[in-house]
């Protein structure tokens, strides 16, 4: 068996102001606007079995807050796997992430970029909750974090 190749993907996420809170767009041709989640197909870009997705998040902060991502990547992404015909959950700081498929492996470009890596080896679904710490806030404290919960949703496991 060959060695296994990453497919990177960047999306970019713009946070701005809306009615006293933040919003969230993604920028990506991954991105489905209508249902909030990144579609990730390993078919569309020939990829194999053993390959994987390497998303780099890019963080376009538009909110004057001076966000950033946590500099621990589990700090800065939460997942959860969506239970066939369940309700998709939104991780937070109580659940226990499961980081078995999605990975958040990097934060750099000081709090401005996170990369992860999606193995993507089936089709399912996952929740995750992206967390953003503002200017002057203690990064520590899940408690001060902006968060963003869309969802991933792996098609296949490639050819």
């Amino acid at each position: 068996m060959s060695r296994a190749r990453g497919k990177l993907h960047e999306i970019a996420v713009t946070a701005s102001k809306s009615g006293g809170g933040t919003s969230f767009a993604a920028g990506s041709d991954l991105w489905d606007d209508p249902n909030g989640a990144l579609r990730f197909h390993k078919d569309h870009h020939g990829m194999r079995k053993h390959d994987y997705h390497l998303v780099e998040f890019v963080l376009d902060d538009q909110t004057g807050d001076g966000l950033r991502f946590p500099s621990v990547p589990h700090d800065a992404m939460w997942v959860s796997k969506v239970g066939p015909g369940r309700e998709t959950p939104c991780p937070n700081k109580d659940t226990e992430s499961d980081y078995s498929v999605l990975e958040p492996i990097c934060v750099s470009d000081d709090g401005r970029r996170l990369i992860v890596r999606n193995d993507n080896p089936q089709k399912e679904q996952w929740a995750f909750t992206m967390n953003f710490v503002k200017r002057g806030e203690d990064a520590a404290d899940p408690d001060k974090f902006v968060s963003w919960d869309p969802i991933i949703d792996n098609h296949n496991g490639g050819v």
